[in-house]
């Protein structure tokens, strides 16, 4: 509700900055016009975001549809053929063509949504972490923020998704690069240095233990990354108090 306030000044008008050749139909521009933005359907704004747009897109237009898009993405209900870019449209925006309220709530989202997902495992749609992380990035949210909430989010969940970001999530564990070709080098990296080097995720290998011992709904595979990773997070224990 707090999106619908704060972006709730914009407006929009005919003709809207999406292509309506072959990504959109007259009708659904109009649609999309007449509808207040909390009622639009989810198909329509899908066929919408991914629509082309012109190389400097309307930001006030953006912003309208924004709270819609924020509300199903919180929902899991995932705007494009990939999460990563659901929020893509960001990068078509300076950062000071946002207001100081408005970047806060952008980041607010970011850090309840991404706490949502900790809790969630699976994902909704077989999605990874680092998707939705890669999704967070493209908007601008600081992901050092969402790495402190993973720190202290030590639960069965949260260690299952560092689990799978460890072994899933890089083109090999000893690569800086994530896996997916939607990812730039600064957030490939920010993740690699953050899960070899920070001494807070240590906390989370007695969560991990009582998992092993105890594997209810674990499958071999993940209960085999799950012996890697508490070995891996008891490594980088060790290599810090080494380091002393």
């Amino acid at each position: 509700k707090k999106a619908y306030n704060v972006f709730g000044g914009y407006k929009i008008q005919v003709p809207l900055d999406a292509c309506t050749e072959c990504c959109i139909t007259k009708q659904q521009e109009s649609q999309l016009a007449s509808l207040t933005v909390n009622n639009i359907p989810f198909e329509l704004l899908y066929d919408y975001n991914v629509a082309a747009k012109s190389i400097t897109p309307d930001i006030n237009e953006f912003k309208y549809f924004l709270p819609r898009i924020l509300q199903f993405t919180y929902e899991f209900k995932y705007l494009s053929h990939s999460a990563e870019l659901i929020l893509s449209q960001f990068e078509s925006f300076n950062k000071n063509e946002w207001t100081t309220q408005e970047v806060d709530l952008v980041q607010s989202f970011g850090n309840i949504f991404f706490k949502k997902c900790l809790m969630t495992y699976p994902l909704p749609e077989n999605e990874q972490i680092d998707s939705i992380l890669i999704m967070l990035y493209k908007a601008e949210v600081d992901i050092k923020q969402l790495l402190r909430i993973w720190t202290k989010e030590i639960t069965k969940t949260s260690v299952l998704h560092l689990s799978c970001l460890m072994w899933s999530g890089f083109k090999n564990p000893d690569s800086e690069k994530l896996s997916s070709g939607l990812a730039d080098e600064e957030i490939s990296i920010l993740l690699f240095d953050w899960i070899n080097n920070d001494i807070e995720l240590a906390n989370l290998a007695p969560v991990i233990e009582t998992i092993i011992m105890n594997p209810v709904e674990i499958n071999e595979w993940e209960l085999n990354e799950l012996s890697w990773t508490y070995d891996r997070l008891n490594k980088i224990k060790y290599n810090k108090e080494i380091q002393k």
